[in-house]
């Protein structure tokens, strides 16, 4: 294991985290937005969260791994369009929690605003934690690539490297004894 995977390691299980985190709380605020309003934004979103609360547990335990090769890029590139999306359809709802509607320029206190800002919010976070993720995923194989960690096999009775041959610079391989029939050792 390198070094550089050995640092990136503790951030990529914080990332993961930090993600699950995120998304079961846009689990329970968007759930909560299905079960008191309809609407097919806010199912999306809480299928999103759904999924992702499921299929990255998994990444907890990857992110530990002392070879991780990268299994979970798949899903981050999946995951990251669809937080990505979820963000656009939530960002573009005005007032999908009540008619009033949330705006910016007055200083307003409703509890519908509030949600749909949480929401709005940690959805974010879960599109920024993917995103994170996938950077951390896509470094440490580029790591792991650059600094193999595979031992090469090298056998005692052989050298590991060819030695200099005296025909202008050009590589010769060390000379190799081969017992012959009368117990003798022959040089070829």
């Amino acid at each position: 294991m390198t070094k550089h995977a050995d640092c990136i390691r503790p951030f990529l299980f914080s990332v993961r985290l930090l993600l699950w985190i995120c998304a079961v709380i846009t689990l329970g605020l968007s759930a909560w937005v299905v079960d008191h309003l309809k609407g097919y934004r806010a199912i999306f979103t809480l299928v999103i969260a759904v999924l992702t609360t499921a299929f990255y547990i998994p990444s907890l335990f990857t992110a530990c791994m002392n070879r991780n090769r990268g299994y979970m890029i798949p899903l981050d590139i999946v995951f990251y369009a669809l937080w990505l999306s979820a963000f656009i359809f939530v960002a573009q709802t005005d007032d999908f929690l009540d008619d009033a509607g949330c705006t910016y320029w007055i200083w307003d206190l409703s509890t519908s605003c509030r949600r749909r800002n949480a929401i709005q919010a940690f959805t974010f976070l879960s599109f920024f934690w993917t995103f994170c993720g996938l950077c951390l995923e896509t470094l440490n194989i580029y790591f792991d690539g650059r600094h193999p960690t595979g031992h090469t096999i090298n056998h005692p009775e052989k050298p590991s490297s060819f030695g200099r041959g005296a025909n202008n610079g050009t590589t010769t391989a060390p000379a190799e004894t081969v017992p012959g029939l009368n117990g003798e050792h022959t040089q070829v």
